[in-house]
């Protein structure tokens, strides 16, 4: 393939998630790939250079100062959440973390429990209400997502076992260990966000 149609090919994935048409890379390169015509031989962009396009899109249709307000919001969210779980070891990673957020973007975030219902009754206790649960099974086994909307931002919290707690999780962007920040780690990327006087 000539390199400019695997930049077409990049671009017409990284449009797909930016819409929010897909959520998932794989998908949004397959639709791609079926409406360029492609042949299913046809050698797939790298998530991370997906990923990059849909960073450049998002900033160009919102500004930059909109991204960094909404992934300072999305922060903030997240550690909100993560302080009332700190007993589950909560982590938080992805696009919140990275801040290369689009318009669909979650507040992604894992915690440690051999029973997911302990975080959902503190998150209630503490107004966090219509939490849906959502199994998910796949290579790394079945785990649970709870997931709800707040402030207009959508969360989600995949619960591991206590035993997955030293695993090393892999992204699916770098093929990489994931990146993820601890309570501390997210206070330091807010203190770090703060308008310069």
């Amino acid at each position: 393939m000539r390199r400019h149609s695997q930049k077409r090919f990049a671009e017409e994935a990284a449009r797909f998630m930016v819409e929010g048409t897909e959520s998932e890379y794989l998908h949004a390169k397959e639709r791609a790939m079926m409406m360029l015509g492609l042949s299913s031989q046809t050698r797939l962009p790298s998530n991370r250079k997906v990923r990059e396009l849909v960073s450049k899109i998002t900033k160009a249709e919102l500004g930059e100062d909109e991204v960094a307000r909404r992934v300072r919001e999305m922060r903030e969210i997240a550690l909100e959440v993560m302080e009332i779980i700190e007993a589950f070891d909560p982590f938080l990673i992805g696009s919140t973390l990275s801040g290369e957020i689009r318009q669909t973007s979650d507040i992604d975030l894992h915690a440690y429990s051999d029973d997911f219902e302990e975080i959902k009754f503190l998150l209630a206790d503490w107004g966090y209400t219509d939490i849906d649960e959502e199994v998910v099974q796949n290579m790394k086994g079945t785990f649970i997502h709870l997931k709800w909307l707040e402030r207009g931002y959508p969360v989600e919290i995949t619960i591991y076992s206590w035993a997955m707690r030293d695993v090393v999780q892999f992204s699916s962007i770098t093929g990489k260990p994931m990146k993820r920040a601890d309570i501390a780690g997210v206070r330091h990327l807010l203190r770090a966000q703060q308008p310069q006087e």
